[in-house]
């Protein structure tokens, strides 16, 4: 039976995805400590690494004035908005990948710049005009501001997955007699679905993270998850443990969810890398 061969560059491979991945979850690991600590051990030098776990604050935050109302708008938020993303942005990137349209590198040059421009830059003339229209403090305001930073982005993905389908296919279906429409719905949406999945999932991921608008934009009744765990820090003092514990909630959707659709996420981030 032949050896296999010692492959030293694998190794540092394997170690570095290693460090990387205990990076990453070390926040978590220490946020979830600081949760289900006594405040006067949260912070004790050196820490206790065993200790019996207080799940108390977990169950206290669900009934803080605010924190449940804040997830359900969160959620709300998220699923409005994917949906008018992908409502917006799918014609629009078919639209690019199938017709000639005039200075296209010039569009998709700013549909990438629209996406990294900075939050607070328009904050400030949506907060005016929202407060004129009736849309401030509400979910649908928010829902609608988060689709200037969406939508670019979400063309800027749909147009390299529409453009992997063969055109010969499209091409078909149009000498078939199938419209414009019926040629996105019944060839282009069905074969490019990875890619339309880890674009609504990137998309949601963004709007659930966001805190600068829903900061900005929202007072009471359409205030966000992230807004709600930033709201346990008081002026004389920061709840710890509170905090802690609803950080960990908010995070724990986007962690099981992104757990659930990793397969769509890389089956769509590779999609015709390989033909």
């Amino acid at each position: 039976m032949r050896r296999r061969r010692f492959q030293p560059g694998l190794l540092v491979a394997y170690l570095v995805a290693a460090v990387a991945t205990l990076a990453s979850l070390f926040p978590l690991y220490w946020l979830f400590v600081i949760s289900t600590k006594v405040p006067r051990d949260a912070f004790k030098t050196p820490p206790d690494l065993v200790y019996v776990p207080d799940f108390s604050k977990y169950l206290q935050i669900w009934e803080t004035a605010g924190f449940a109302d804040a997830y359900l708008n969160s959620v709300a938020v998220v699923l409005g908005g994917v949906l008018l993303t992908l409502l917006v942005a799918t014609p629009a990137a078919y639209a690019l990948v199938r017709f000639r349209v005039r200075g296209r590198r010039w569009l998709r040059l700013w549909l990438l710049l629209a996406y990294t421009t900075p939050e607070f830059l328009f904050v400030i003339p949506m907060y005016v005009l929202y407060q004129q229209f009736g849309l401030y403090d509400t979910t649908v305001g928010l829902a609608l501001v988060y689709q200037v930073f969406a939508i670019p982005f979400a063309i800027w993905l749909l147009q390299a997955f529409l453009g992997e389908v063969p055109r010969e296919l499209a091409d078909s279906a149009r000498v078939d007699g199938a419209s414009e429409l019926g040629t996105l719905v019944r060839v282009y949406l069905p074969l490019a679905a990875p890619g339309l999945a880890a674009t609504a999932i990137l998309v949601g991921v963004n709007m659930w993270n966001e805190v600068t608008i829903a900061l900005s934009l929202t007072f009471d009744q359409a205030k966000t998850v992230q807004v709600a765990v930033a709201g346990f820090r008081g002026y004389a003092a920061i709840r710890w443990q509170e905090m802690g514990a609803a950080a960990i909630a908010a995070v724990v959707p986007m962690v099981v969810f992104a757990g659930i659709a990793q397969r769509f996420i890389v089956k769509g981030l590779s999609f015709g890398a390989v033909k």
